[in-house]
């Protein structure tokens, strides 16, 4: 009986341990959530943010999988519109409104919140109890991000996000740009991938990257940090490499740091050893980097990124990876998933992308006028596939825009803070069969170069701009034509 009550004594302490140390930081937010199509676009004008709508829909997903918008009229025939791409069976391009309750537990409240949506199609805005969070998100690659840096109050709150799918910048004739485009995946309005709320800390670990040296065996890590508080803060900084397949670690490096107030990055090297497992696809070693910041005696904040000791150089003409010449045997990813319209947001799906390739000899896959989400580099980043990225362009009007430009800009800042440290992702193009204006395009690599020294940079997969496409620009990289002065290359 003793021995019994004992038992039942360590299991109640015990689970009081476990349920202080993991006191809610975190709320899933997909599920059902109200929904209401806005076609006239009158919806902020009318206040939709203050109203409950009859319609619902699980998120995430989208309008067309949730049967809403405009049926198909088209008839069985032997035409273009029925033979020129599969038919969206409900489809809808305008501005919809999504709202739900949320309720904000105490270990949540008064603290710096930030809602996060996987993938949108084009821009987002977000309102909380009527109020709109500041910054509208635009992005076709990267997560949408909102901050509350007061946070919530105990309670239950109404969230609604509007969406707006319709095409905001010329980024392709005819709309045939991957990212958005109705011949292979759809313009689908809604929300892909991970919904969640997240609390923030005083301190907050923004970005880490990792550049490895392979040559000398160590890697250079940058980490920002945001300080939001209103006085400089003492911090701990810890830097922990290891393998987690292997359970390898390497020593730790601590650093203390005064951090001002905003945001400021610091780098530092960490030492590895020259018997470094190398990534490449025969053996596709990954590296764990842990990131620890502790402040205020107890309050943590973490981050950890996975990583491979890779260099991709093209010295003489010749592609090489960690110093060995390979042969990229690939072919095009263009988005192309007709069950759904939409990409895979898992790794068990991209799984079965990946696998299927290297059934077919396959170490290369092309991402035509579009990025890939999270889980697929991380997929290939474990079987070993050289990934070539592009800026969501195929536009024949390039640097006519000015706010077109700024968005491919800023695209490529946001896959390289949202993607860069995967070393499957080798290679990046400006766009597909890009035209006009050559001294912008040479401009980006430049730019992207200096950015991120990862991977390789070309102006533009291909091009039918006269004067150029028979021979490298003075900034790429690596060169992709259908011919040369010499003659075809494509057959």
């Amino acid at each position: 009986m003793k021995s019994y009550n004992m038992k039942s004594f360590l299991f109640i302490v015990l689970l009081g341990i476990s349920s202080i140390s993991t006191a809610q930081s975190l709320l899933d937010l997909s599920g059902n959530w109200g929904l209401a199509l806005d076609s006239m676009n009158v919806g902020e004008k009318e206040e939709w943010y203050l109203k409950s709508f009859s319609e619902s829909i699980s998120l995430p997903g989208t309008t067309d999988l949730a049967q809403k918008g405009n049926p198909n009229q088209l008839v069985p025939k032997l035409e273009k519109p029925q033979l020129l791409r599969l038919t969206r069976k409900n489809s809808y391009v305008g501005v919809a409104w999504y709202n739900r309750e949320i309720d904000i537990p105490k270990s949540m409240a008064g603290q710096p919140l930030e809602f996060s949506f996987e993938r949108v199609l084009w821009q987002s805005r977000l309102w909380i109890d009527g109020e709109e969070v500041a910054g509208a998100q635009e992005s076709l690659i990267a997560p949408h991000r909102f901050v509350l840096p007061k946070g919530l109050p105990a309670g239950k709150h109404m969230i609604t996000l509007r969406i707006d799918n319709r095409k905001r910048y010329d980024i392709s004739a005819n709309d045939l740009a991957h990212a958005y485009t109705n011949d292979t995946q759809i313009m689908w309005n809604g929300v892909l991938g991970k919904m969640k709320l997240t609390t923030r800390q005083k301190i907050s670990i923004e970005h880490v990257n990792v550049y490895p040296d392979v040559r000398n065996g160590k890697i250079r890590v940058a980490v920002a940090l945001e300080n939001s508080g209103h006085k400089p803060e003492k911090v701990k900084l810890t830097l922990q490499v290891g393998q987690p397949t292997v359970g390898q670690k390497f020593e730790e490096k601590e650093f203390q740091v005064t951090l001002k107030g905003g945001r400021q990055k610091l780098e530092y090297d960490c030492q590895l050893g020259m018997d470094i497992k190398k990534w490449n696809e025969f053996t596709p070693e990954l590296y764990n980097l842990s990131v620890v910041c502790r402040f205020d005696r107890k309050k943590t904040e973490r981050k950890d990124v996975s990583f491979g000791m890779r260099e991709i150089d093209n010295g003489q003409g010749i592609l090489t990876i960690n110093g060995n010449r390979i042969f990229l045997r690939g072919t095009l990813e263009c988005c192309i998933f007709p069950l759904t319209g939409t990409p895979p947001m898992t790794e068990e799906g991209w799984m079965k992308v990946f696998t299927t390739a290297k059934e077919w000899g396959l170490n290369h896959l092309r991402f035509h006028s579009w990025c890939p989400p999270e889980a697929a580099f991380s997929v290939a980043d474990k079987l070993g596939f050289y990934l070539q990225v592009e800026l969501p362009n195929w536009s024949y009007t390039i640097g006519k825009d000015e706010a077109m430009t700024k968005f491919l800009y800023d695209e490529f800042d946001r896959i390289i803070e949202t993607y860069g440290n995967h070393p499957s992702f080798c290679m990046m193009s400006v766009g597909n069969e890009l035209q006009y204006d050559f001294k912008l395009l040479n401009d980006m690599v430049r730019y992207m170069k200096g950015r991120d020294s990862r991977r390789l940079y070309t102006t533009s997969t291909f091009t039918f701009e006269k004067g150029h496409g028979a021979k490298p620009e003075p900034e790429d990289d690596f060169f992709v034509t259908q011919w040369t002065d010499k003659g075809w290359v494509r057959g």
